[in-house]
């Protein structure tokens, strides 16, 4: 139940290696990659409920055709599926008319649950769930959100780069 709110810790950002940002919250720090052209920012990101958010250079948080969010959740098991699942489920509950469909989403190194929410022609809501590993008490949560239509085919790889390249520290 990830997508429902949990304690969001307030992050500070500070450039790392070669296009890596570094977050750091409460308890916790990871890198993260800006996809080429976009920007990443954690002033944005505390009114949005997330550590860090992305949009293309030139645009703002407020007004980005297409907003990536990532957000440090605590962990309460190791399955995935199944809170992907019960996120579906809530959110079936508050759209009846809500589509799912699969999303091909891949981590070098940690499990990684994707699909994509999306009421057609209103909005679309890229989801992945990230594990980095057993004995790890955190996931990530990261999202993309576009309205009125789908994303585009830059847009779908700065998602699967910035999930790609999340590594917990």
């Amino acid at each position: 139940m990830l997508a429902a709110a949990l304690a969001v810790c307030t992050p500070a950002a500070a450039e790392g290696p070669a296009d890596r940002l570094l977050i750091y919250g409460d308890g916790f720090a990871f890198g993260v990659r800006e996809p080429s052209g976009w920007q990443g920012s954690t002033a944005e990101a505390t009114r949005l409920s997330s550590n860090v958010v992305f949009y293309r250079r030139g645009e703002n948080a407020d007004a980005a055709v297409a907003l990536l969010r990532v957000r440090v959740n605590d962990k309460t098991d190791e399955d995935l599926a199944a809170d992907l699942q019960a996120d579906m489920d809530l959110y079936r509950k508050q759209y009846p008319r809500i589509e799912f469909r699969d999303l091909a989403v891949v981590h070098p190194s940690y499990r990684v649950a994707a699909k994509l929410f999306l009421l057609p022609g209103q909005w679309y809501e890229y989801v992945a769930y990230v594990n980095p590993g057993p004995g790890r008490p955190w996931i990530f949560g990261a999202s993309m959100n576009k309205q009125h239509a789908e994303a585009t085919t830059e847009e779908l790889a700065a998602f699967r780069k910035v999930v790609a390249s999340l590594e917990l520290l």
